[in-house]
């Protein structure tokens, strides 16, 4: 679809976009600009959506786009997403866009990158052009138990799109007015059409959750698939990388960048002779502590299930329902522990954080003592005692002002604290992966892909055992009298299966509605 000033970004996919530039409908040049455009009025102005961190240069930007349209003229095209705008998470050390590499803290806004992240070397030389990175929650949320989802002192509260008023500050952890986390900023820009394509990263949850809020598809790649050299992470072991998209064919063909294949992923062939496994929906939820069910959201997220699985069996799916998977909150509690955040804590504080410092120059701080002292030196920035607007969401005020209080970095003085050994952490990871194998991995032996609301935990098994996990759009759940937000469902399979997730989701894509789109934008452009 195309407004009166061209192409509609709203719903504008990078296949589509691609089209265009190859028909002469558009360059690349003409799509930054429009896309520059809608980021500088709703990421702090209009909306207040706080999706990006850092932009490039827009001169810089489209000085690119014309040496990509120049090679696009003399047929010397880089891959199928020449020319095609992107956006990235704030973890990857970007020093070929000359722009900071904070993952969300301030105690990294100065430093410099000595190099570009290999994953993201590779998709500039395939011709994406990035336009710069998204929001996170700070530290991929290793501050403290109580961080909201999407907040970081250098880029604020990542807001829904979706979502009249902005975050609800009485909403629980996981409230249907929050936008998820920790890859907020990429899910919030590619729905409020600031990029076609974002990419995200994951330990349990940080991609699938906000992707699922956003309405999008994506998939979140299995283990030692994406390279994580330069990029900040917990673990080598339970971290992942992966892409959002608004549709399959476009994820596809980002998924395929992100591994560096060199043969694009075959998404044909629909449901048939795919075994899928659904889990039983009033078990596989988020549970009332982190999210709040008012009205009738379970049973508008139910119904759409079971008609889901309907529809799938009836378009040649082999479906077994109510698959045997056990609680995922009792199957990776060890010791009345996480062993999630065992394993981060002792390879972060041993391993990855000095990796990554290693890889700054010109930065304040150069150990987790020193990240302490400078958030305890500038705490009305790092430590805020927060703030609240008024929030009107009845009125369809389109935004609240909101600075959630944030005081602590309590899981900072832990990490400083942790006196985890290898050995106790090897143990830690051979039982996670046990566990997991006990469980997701037994299923495996039986269907080829397990299914769940993607409002569930399901990707606690899918870090245990390093195996892919995907989430597509389904529908909007009405919980309240303005606002509905998105939800979908959620796809695991087998190490080495993201082929066949994207063949599901295509397959998926064919027979079910559109996804839906943010009402609060489309209000904001006069659209009904």
């Amino acid at each position: 679809m195309a407004t009166s000033t061209g192409p509609d970004l709203l719903t504008l996919t990078a296949s589509e976009a691609r089209h265009l530039l190859h028909t002469g409908a558009t360059t690349s040049v003409a799509l930054i600009s429009a896309y520059l455009d809608q980021i500088e009025a709703h990421n702090h102005q209009g909306l207040h959506l706080n999706a990006m961190i850092s932009v490039a240069p827009r001169e810089k930007l489209l000085a690119l786009a014309r040496k990509l349209d120049a090679e696009r003229q003399n047929s010397a095209l880089r891959g199928p997403l020449h020319g095609i705008p992107i956006v990235i998470k704030d973890l990857f050390l970007t020093r070929d866009l000359d722009l900071p590499t904070t993952a969300g803290a301030p105690c990294f806004r100065s430093a410099k990158a000595k190099r570009t992240a290999p994953v993201i070397r590779h998709l500039i030389d395939s011709g994406l052009i990035i336009l710069g990175t998204t929001n996170l929650t700070e530290f991929c949320g290793l501050k403290y138990k109580g961080i909201t989802p999407g907040w970081s002192p250098m880029g604020g509260e990542t807001q829904s799109p979706y979502i009249f008023g902005g975050l609800d500050p009485s909403d629980k952890l996981l409230g249907h007015s929050s936008i998820g986390g920790s890859s907020s900023g990429s899910a919030a820009a590619v729905a409020a059409g600031f990029a076609p394509l974002s990419v995200g990263s994951e330990c349990c949850g940080s991609l699938i959750t906000p992707a699922n809020r956003a309405g999008l598809y994506a998939l979140k790649c299995g283990l030692d698939v994406v390279d994580v050299e330069g990029v900040f992470h917990y673990t080598d072991c339970i971290d992942f990388i992966g892409g959002m998209a608004k549709s399959v064919e476009d994820l596809s063909m980002l998924t395929a960048a992100l591994m560096q294949r060199s043969e694009p992923f075959s998404i044909e062939g629909g449901f048939d002779g795919v075994r899928v496994g659904f889990c039983n929906v009033k078990e596989w939820r988020l549970p009332d502590d982190i999210c709040n069910w008012p009205r009738d959201t379970r049973r508008q997220m139910e119904k759409a299930y079971s008609t889901a699985i309907k529809t799938i069996r009836e378009n040649g799916a082999e479906v077994q329902e109510n698959v045997d998977l056990p609680s995922a909150w009792e199957a990776f509690t060890i010791d009345g522990k996480s062993p999630f955040y065992g394993i981060a804590f002792h390879q972060l504080r041993n391993k990855t954080l000095q990796a990554f410092l290693d890889e700054l120059e010109d930065c304040e701080v150069r150990s987790i003592g020193d990240i302490i002292d400078f958030n305890e030196r500038n705490a009305s920035l790092c430590l805020p005692s927060g703030k609240n607007s008024v929030r009107s969401p009845e009125r369809k005020s389109l935004r609240a002002d909101i600075v959630p209080e944030h005081p602590s970095q309590s899981e900072l003085h832990d990490l400083q604290a942790n006196s985890t050994t290898e050995e106790e952490c090897a143990a830690m990871l051979a039982e996670l992966r046990a566990r997991g194998e006990n469980g997701l991995g037994r299923l495996f032996k039986d269907v080829d892909i397990v299914v769940a609301l993607a409002d569930s935990p399901l990707c606690m098994y899918t870090t245990a055992i390093g195996c892919p996990i995907a989430c597509m759009p389904l529908g909007t759940v009405k919980y309240s009298d303005v606002n509905a937000r998105p939800f979908g469902l959620c796809a695991a399979a087998k190490r080495g299966q993201e082929g066949l997730l994207l063949r599901f989701m295509a397959a998926f894509e064919a027979v079910f509605a559109a996804r839906s789109l943010p009402r609060p934008l489309l209000d904001a452009q006069g659209r009904t």
